[in-house]
C-alpha cells in the first residue's frame, strides 16, 4: 500500500508485488526515478551528479540540531514505530543547469506545483494543535496566528538564473491553519510577503496515504538592497521544510505502526516519500499524472522498530441490538473503540489492519430485508476511484459514523450498501457483502470499505470481516443498520446474555486483540417474556388442510398450510396422516429422476426457477414459502414434483423451492417427502425431511408453508363418506434444531369428509371356476376374477362362502408363513398357496404378488394376497367356516378403485383346496358360492354364484359310471 504503486499500477497492484515473486516487475514499476520526458524534470534526484548536495530526501528525526538530519545522518533517524518523532522533514533541490555567465550552474526552471506523497501510514494529525482561523487576504505570519498553531519552520534559498547568485532566506513559519473545504488539512507560511500554502489530501483512490500540494507563486522580492543580488526573476534553489513532529498534544506526526524491512524483496518502496514538481517553463497539464516522481527511501538497512510495543490495548466492542424482544427485526448497531493516546513520548495504537466481528448466535440475517432490496455493484461503488458512489438507494441498508484524531469530532458518516454477491458459498464471505462508504465533503474524503460477511451454513451466525484496512487511525468505527420491520437482521431466540466476540489484527504484527461484549433481551415478541433455553421457546403452529371438491370418488385438489410465529421454535418438519381414500392416480405421471433431484440441490435458485430439474411431467403441485421475522415475512415460490421410492416408502414427492430473494440467489432448496402408504388399508403416511432452518448462511426464520397438490384429475376422493380428518404431527426445534432427537412435537388435526356418496352404485361381479382334478379328494385349482365398475363405490368388505364341494387339504395347512417372516419378506416357498393381480386405473401397471397362508390370532391360517408394483399391497382374509363351508373375509379393503383382481389357487399336491364330491356330478345350491360384498359406501351386493368346473360338457351335473 504505497503511493507510488498505488500511482503508478493501481489498486491493489502494489499488494500483488508483496504477494508474488515478480520483483523485478516491481521494481521497474516503482524504481527512482521515472521519467516522462513530457513534464520535464525540475527536481533533481538524490546523488544527481549535476547538483551540489543530494536533491529529494524526507523523513523523521529525532533532531535536526546541531547537524541536520539527512540520509548522511542515519542514526538522528526516529525509529520507533507508531511513534511520534521530534521532527519531520523534507527537502528538494531544484535541478541545475548552466547559468549565462561561464562556469555557473542555476536552476533550470521556476517551480510551479509540488506534490509530496508520504508512505502510508505516516499521519500528519491537524487536530494535535490549535488550528488558525486566517481572516481573507490575511497572511499566515506570527501576527495573524497564535503561536500554538505553529507547527514548524520552511528555509529556502533563492538563485539569480543570470549570475547564478544565491541567497538562503530566513526560515519561515508554517502554522497550522483551518482548511479549506475540500480539504483535510491545511498548513500556511509566508516568504517575504510570498504566500505558500500546504494542501492535504488522501489518496483515497488508493492506499489512503497523505499528500500535500503545494502552488508555488514566482517569488516576489522586496525592495531592500540585501535582495537586490537576486534580480527580479529569482527562482527558488531549495527549500527544506522541518515539522515539530511533537507539536500541541504530541501526536502532530505519527509513524508508521509497521516494522516491515525495506531489505527484504517487496518491501523495499514501504516507507518511502515521493515528491512530483512541474514548473512554468513546462507546466504539466495533468499534474499529478504523468508527472516524473522522485523516491526518498529510508537510510539502506534502516527500519522502523519495536513494533511489539504497538498494541491494540484497551479497544473495546460494543454491540446493540436496538431491539428488546427476541427473535423480532434488529437493526444493530456495532461499534469498535480503539482509544487515540495524546503524548508525544507515548507510542500510539496500531492501526487496525483485519477486523473480524462475530455476531451472536441465533442474530442472523432477515429474509424480511430481502423484499424491495437490492444490490450495489463494485462499479457503482467505485472503490479504488475517485467517482462518486452511484450505489441505488434501495441498496442502503444502514449508516456509518468514524471518529479520527486527524479530523474534529463526528466528520465522517456515511452510508452503508448491500454489496453484490459474488459466490453462492456462505463461508466465503463473498455471498454477502456490505459496501461502507465513509465521507466528508467538507475535509474532501470518501473512505471506502467492502466487509466480507461469513455465515455458518448451520447455524447462519454471521462474522463480517474489513481485511487489510487502510493504514489510517480511528478512535471509533460504527456501523448501525437500518431497524423496523424490515431490518436486515434478527434478534438471537433467548434473553441472553446473547455474546459478540471481534479481534482486530494490528498492522504492527503484534497479537491481535480480542474482544467480546453481550447483551440481554427482555422480552418476547409481542410481550410476554423471553425464554431462557432454546426448549423454553413455546410451539403452538397453526394448521389448516382442506380440499377443493368434497364430492365422494371425484377428483380434487389439496391445500395442506402451517404457520408458525415470531419467538416460537422453528418448524422443522411435518408429518401427515391422509384420510382413507384420498389417494392420487399415479398412472401417466412420471417420477422425477434421482439426477435431476441432486441437480436441483446443486443448481441456483434463478436457474431453477427459470428451467426446473424435474421434468414438467411430473409436476403434481406448488409451494408458497413466507420467511423473515418481524410483520413483513417475504414470500418465496416453489414447485412439487413426484418422485421416486424415499427412505422405505415407495414414493415420495420433491419440494424444490429456488431460494431467490432481492439481490440474493442461495441456490434451491430441495425438501423429500417420504409417502408411505399403508397396505392394509392405502392410507398415506407422509413424512417430511427434515425442514431447513438455515439455508445458504440464512436464518430463514419461516413463517408459513403452503403446499397445493394441484394437478388435474390426480387427487381422487374416498368413497365413503363418513367423518374423518387430516391429522399431523408438527416437530419444532425444540432443544437443539440441528438434532432431530431433541426436536419437540405437537399433533394438530382437521375435520374432512367427502359427500354424496349414497349416490354412487354399486354393483361388482365375481366369478369362480375350478381347473384340474375334479374327483373326490383331489386338489382342484380355483379361479376367482372380480370385475367392479367404473364410477361405483369401492369395496369396502368381502366375503366368500365356497360350495360344500370343496373342503380345506388339512394335510397342507402347516405349510404356513409366520407374521416375523412375512414381515422380514422371507417366507418359505412352500406357503405360496396361489397369485393374485390386481388392476386399477391409478396405477400404469397392475399389483401382482404371491398368496400365502400366514399364522394368525384365529383358529385357521389367514389367506393373505401380497401384491407388489409401485405400491405394495396387503389384502387379509381371515379363514373359517361356516355351517360346514369354508369361508374367507376381507373385512378390510383399501378404499381405493379395482377394476379387475384375479385370483388363482394352485391345485395338485400344493392344493389348499380338496373336493368333498366329484365335482362334474354337482348341481344346484350344492355347487353355489355365496358372496356377500359391502361397499366403502355402505351399500351392498350380495350375489349365489355357480362354480363353474372344467368337466366336458357332457359329464357335467352328470354321474359317472363308476
Amino acid at each position: 500500500m504505497i503511493f507510488g504503486k498505488e500511482m503508478f499500477m493501481g489498486e491493489g497492484a502494489g499488494i500483488r508485488c508483496l504477494a508474488t515473486l515478480a520483483f523485478a516487475l516491481c521494481t521497474l514499476a516503482l524504481g527512482a526515478p521515472a521519467v516522462h520526458a513530457n513534464t520535464g524534470d525540475i527536481i533533481a534526484p538524490q546523488n544527481d551528479p549535476h547538483t551540489p548536495a543530494d536533491g529529494w530526501q524526507a523523513g523523521t528525526c529525532t533532531t535536526d540540531t546541531p547537524i541536520e538530519c539527512s540520509i548522511d545522518t542515519p542514526d538522528q533517524f526516529f525509529r520507533q514505530a507508531g511513534g511520534h518523532p521530534q521532527v519531520g522533514f523534507t527537502q528538494f533541490i531544484v535541478k541545475e543547469g548552466p547559468g549565462a555567465l561561464p562556469g555557473t550552474q542555476v536552476p533550470v526552471g521556476n517551480l510551479k506545483t509540488v506534490r509530496v506523497d508520504l508512505p502510508a501510514g505516516l499521519t500528519v494529525n491537524p487536530q494535535a494543535t490549535p488550528q488558525c482561523d486566517l481572516a481573507p487576504g490575511a497572511s499566515p505570519t506570527s501576527s495573524n496566528c497564535p503561536a500554538s498553531s505553529k507547527v514548524g519552520t520552511s528555509t529556502v534559498t533563492a538563485e539569480n538564473p543570470d549570475t547564478g547568485f544565491s541567497l538562503t532566506l530566513d526560515p519561515a513559519d508554517v502554522f497550522n491553519l483551518v482548511p479549506r473545504d475540500g480539504q483535510p488539512a491545511l498548513f500556511g507560511l509566508s516568504i517575504l510577503g510570498n504566500d505558500a500554502y500546504l494542501e492535504a489530501g488522501v489518496a483515497w483512490e488508493g492506499d489512503y496515504h497523505e499528500y500535500f500540494t503545494i502552488h508555488v507563486a514566482k517569488l516576489s522580492l522586496p525592495g531592500d538592497p540585501a535582495f537586490l543580488p537576486l534580480g527580479d526573476a529569482a527562482r527558488i534553489a531549495k527549500n527544506r521544510l522541518v515539522f515539530d513532529g511533537r507539536a500541541g498534544d504530541g501526536t502532530f506526526i505519527t509513524t508508521p505502526s509497521t516494522c516491515f524491512d525495506p531489505a527484504v524483496s517487496g518491501f523495499e518502496h514501504v516507507y518511502s516519500t515521493y515528491l512530483r514538481a512541474d514548473s512554468y517553463e513546462m507546466p504539466n497539464p495533468t499534474f499529478p499524472e504523468g508527472s516524473s516522481f522522485w523516491e526518498s527511501p529510508l537510510p539502506p538497512g534502516e527500519k522502523p522498530l519495536n513494533c511489539d510495543q504497538v498494541v491494540l490495548d484497551d479497544s473495546s466492542l460494543s454491540v446493540d441490538p436496538q431491539t428488546t424482544q427476541t427473535d423480532s427485526p434488529s437493526g444493530a448497531a456495532v461499534e469498535v473503540d480503539v482509544p487515540h493516546i495524546p503524548g508525544g513520548a507515548n507510542v500510539a495504537r496500531s492501526n487496525v489492519k483485519d477486523a473480524h466481528v462475530t455476531l451472536p448466535a441465533g442474530m442472523g440475517l432477515n429474509p424480511s430485508a430481502a423484499d424491495g432490496l437490492v444490490a450495489c455493484t463494485d462499479a457503482q461503488f467505485g472503490k479504488g476511484t475517485r467517482e462518486p458512489v452511484a450505489c441505488p438507494p434501495a441498496s442502503k441498508v444502514g449508516t456509518v459514523a468514524v471518529q479520527t484524531p486527524p479530523l474534529p469530532p463526528d466528520s465522517l458518516a456515511g452510508e452503508v450498501y448491500v454489496g453484490q454477491q459474488l459466490s453462492r458459498d456462505p463461508t466465503s464471505g463473498q455471498a454477502f457483502r456490505i459496501f461502507v462508504d465513509v465521507e466528508s465533503a467538507r475535509y474532501g474524503i470518501s473512505a471506502r470499505l467492502i466487509g466480507n460477511v461469513a455465515a455458518d451454513p448451520q447455524t447462519g451466525q454471521l462474522t463480517t470481516t474489513f481485511a487489510d484496512n487502510p493504514q489510517v487511525p480511528f478512535s471509533s468505527f460504527q456501523i448501525d443498520f437500518d431497524d423496523g420491520p424490515k431490518a436486515p437482521l434478527s434478534s438471537p431466540p433467548l434473553c441472553g446474555p446473547n455474546a459478540s466476540a471481534a479481534q482486530l489484527d494490528p498492522w504492527s504484527g503484534t497479537s491481535p486483540a480480542l474482544l467480546s461484549s453481550d447483551f440481554t433481551l427482555t422480552s418476547a415478541p409481542g410481550g410476554g417474556t423471553c425464554a431462557e433455553t432454546l426448549v423454553a421457546r413455546p410451539f403452538g403452529p397453526g394448521f389448516d388442510a382442506a380440499t377443493t371438491n368434497p364430492k365422494g370418488g371425484g377428483h380434487t385438489q389439496m391445500q395442506t398450510g402451517v404457520t408458525r410465529a415470531d419467538g416460537d421454535q422453528e418448524l422443522k418438519g411435518v408429518n401427515l396422516d391422509l384420510p382413507p381414500g384420498l389417494t392420487a392416480k399415479l398412472a401417466g405421471v412420471p417420477y422425477c429422476p434421482e439426477a435431476a433431484i441432486a441437480a436441483a440441490a446443486a443448481n441456483s435458485g434463478v436457474a431453477e426457477a427459470t428451467g426446473p430439474s424435474c421434468p414438467p411431467a411430473s409436476l403434481v403441485g406448488s409451494a408458497s414459502i413466507r420467511s423473515g421475522s418481524g410483520p413483513s415475512p417475504i414470500g418465496i415460490e416453489g414447485k412439487v414434483f413426484l418422485s421416486g421410492p424415499y427412505h422405505g416408502a415407495p414414493l415420495s414427492l420433491t419440494v424444490v423451492t429456488p431460494a431467490t430473494a432481492g439481490p440474493f440467489d442461495l441456490g434451491s432448496v430441495v425438501v423429500r417427502v417420504a409417502l408411505f402408504v399403508d397396505p392394509r388399508t392405502a392410507q398415506v403416511h407422509a413424512v417430511s425431511d427434515p425442514i431447513p432452518h438455515v439455508f445458504g448462511g440464512v436464518l430463514l426464520h419461516i413463517r408459513s408453508i403452503d403446499v397445493k397438490v394441484d394437478r388435474p384429475n390426480f387427487l381422487l376422493n374416498p368413497t365413503n363418506c363418513s367423518p374423518m380428518a387430516i391429522g399431523a404431527t408438527l416437530f419444532g426445534g425444540g432443544a437443539d434444531p440441528l438434532d432431530p432427537a431433541a426436536f419437540s412435537g405437537i399433533a394438530a388435526s382437521v375435520p374432512f369428509q367427502a359427500s354424496g356418496c349414497e349416490k354412487l352404485g354399486f354393483a361388482p361381479k365375481l366369478s369362480l371356476r375350478l381347473f384340474g382334478a375334479m374327483r373326490r379328494a383331489k386338489n382342484p385349482k380355483l379361479r376367482a376374477v372380480l370385475i367392479a365398475r367404473e364410477g361405483d363405490a369401492n369395496i369396502g368388505r368381502a366375503a366368500v362362502t365356497l360350495p360344500p364341494t370343496l373342503f380345506l387339504d388339512q394335510s397342507n395347512l402347516t405349510k404356513v408363513c409366520t407374521r416375523p417372516q412375512y414381515a422380514a419378506g422371507a417366507c418359505p416357498s412352500e406357503s405360496v398357496y396361489g397369485y393374485a393381480v390386481a388392476h386399477t386405473p391409478l396405477l400404469d401397471e397392475p399389483l401382482r404378488g404371491p398368496v400365502y397362508l400366514r399364522t394368525s390370532d384365529n383358529l385357521l391360517p389367514d389367506l393373505v394376497a401380497s401384491l407388489h408394483g409401485q405400491v405394495n399391497v396387503e389384502l387379509v382374509g381371515r379363514v373359517d367356516s361356516l355351517k360346514g363351508r369354508i369361508r374367507n373375509t376381507f373385512d378390510v379393503l383399501p378404499d381405493v378403485p379395482v377394476s379387475k383382481f384375479v385370483l388363482n389357487m394352485r391345485g395338485g399336491k400344493r392344493g389348499l383346496l380338496v373336493n368333498s364330491t366329484h365335482q362334474c356330478k354337482e348341481r344346484g345350491m350344492r355347487a353355489r358360492a355365496i358372496v356377500r360384498f359391502r361397499a366403502q359406501n355402505g351399500k351392498k351386493a350380495n350375489q349365489r354364484r355357480r362354480l363353474r368346473t372344467s368337466c366336458p360338457k357332457h359329464r357335467q351335473h352328470r354321474g359317472h359310471r363308476r
